[in-house]
């Protein structure tokens, strides 16, 4: 039997943790192992979210025709593909998800809490997740004057996560949360899809797991690629979260044995593009991509050069925070590119492009930063309700001062 693996701190980050204020930016995890490369690879899925959501402003929104020039197609099609970063976010979701079962079945580790971990999900992400959504419907309410019949429904619907299903279409509130509602159909069907780690013969395991992602890609792509409400459920994406859970797998029984090499750096050099550039158009990508993510999460992690690269201190922070930028990037681009698309000049779109990202940036750092440091990260703490409820009440204070 393998032997669990053991935490593992960057050097880097412990010298950043030495330095003070800034490691106080890093995600609290309710287990305290943090492990950084998926915090990097969360980097990566939130940056081509964002800049996928910069593009479509510039071309939609922007009052005239912005012109993509032939010598800049690659760029177009590269960012124009950012969505997929979703689908980036989805295999982490089911890695990080997979942990704390894998470790129970495949004898590593204390069984899970179903109690703790629902309310894990619950204290977590629920605050964060319903503070934007009512700011999102107040603003549509004071600025857009949108009625409050119109609006509570929508609004009620999205803070249930109902809204893919119930109007078919993502939430008129924050558009993003489309993918928020399919994250939490995975939380409630994980525990039961992590019985698949008690089976003990390894290849069977992993035949199981890898199977299950073919079959379903391939069936999604022949029965529902044109299904507006499947398309907007885990039904067409179960298969991601599937490979985040055979990725748990190899990282808890493969990993601890294997080192860095070279040729892993080689995979994440022809493979990342690989992502971005595959037309939308080829329609079977969907059944493949789960297969190319796999190889590309495993190079994070055995590569020498990207390794150092998605754990590395900066990199792994911005990724922590892509929950709160995720809430609030599409509301942040539609406000301030109103003042911003004043700065489209140039007859050339890789300068209008750049322009774009870097004055839309400044704002949705502050935004986010803000929201992440109010109120997204005091929540990742387990104990906040109860930390919450002593300082309301006085008890903890009043039990202190008697000590």
């Amino acid at each position: 039997m393998p032997s669990p693996p053991t935490s593992r701190v960057d050097p880097q980050l412990s010298l950043a943790e030495s330095k003070g204020h800034r490691w106080h930016l890093r995600r609290i995890t309710s287990g305290g192992s943090w492990i950084p490369e998926i915090d990097g690879l969360r980097f990566v899925a939130i940056s081509s979210v964002v800049l996928y959501h910069i593009y479509a402003q510039l071309l939609v929104k922007s009052g005239h025709p912005v012109a993509v020039q032939a010598r800049y197609a690659w760029l177009g099609t590269a960012v124009g593909n950012g969505d997929r970063g979703v689908r980036l976010f989805f295999v982490i979701s089911g890695f990080i998800l997979g942990m704390g079962f894998a470790r129970q079945h495949l004898h590593l580790g204390k069984p899970v809490s179903l109690k703790k971990y629902f309310l894990r999900r619950v204290t977590r992400l629920e605050p964060p997740y319903i503070l934007n959504l009512v700011f999102c419907a107040l603003v549509a309410f004071f600025y857009y004057r949108q009625s409050v019949g119109y609006m509570v429904p929508h609004l009620l619907a999205s803070i249930l996560y109902q809204h893919n299903l119930a109007y078919r279409t993502p939430s008129v509130i924050n558009g993003v949360t489309w993918s928020l509602e399919v994250e939490i159909q995975f939380y409630i069907l994980a525990p039961l899809i992590a019985l698949l780690f008690r089976i003990s013969n390894a290849t069977a395991r992993r035949s199981i797991f890898l199977g299950l992602i073919a079959i379903l890609g391939i069936v999604q792509i022949l029965l529902h690629a044109n299904a507006t409400v499947t398309g907007l459920t885990i039904a067409f994406y179960m298969q991601y979260f599937l490979a985040g859970m055979l990725l748990t797998d190899l990282y808890l029984t493969v990993r601890p044995h294997v080192g860095t090499h070279w040729a892993w750096d080689i995979v994440s050099l022809c493979g990342w593009p690989i992502v971005f550039l595959v037309s939308r158009d080829f329609l079977w990508f969907h059944a493949i991509l789960p297969f190319l993510i796999m190889p590309l999460y495993i190079a994070a992690f055995q590569g020498v050069i990207f390794q150092r690269f998605f754990s590395n201190f900066w990199i792994a922070i911005i990724g922590g925070m892509c929950y709160s930028i995720y809430l609030w990037h599409f509301f942040t681009i539609g406000v301030f590119f109103k003042l911003t698309r004043h700065l489209i000049l140039f007859h050339d779109f890789l300068l209008n492009f750049s322009v774009q990202v870097v004055a839309l940036a400044i704002p949705i750092a502050a935004v986010s930063l803000l929201a992440y440091v109010m109120v997204e990260r005091p929540c990742m703490d387990p104990a906040w309700p109860r930390k919450l409820w002593q300082l309301l009440t006085g008890r903890g204070v009043t039990q202190t001062s008697a000590q």
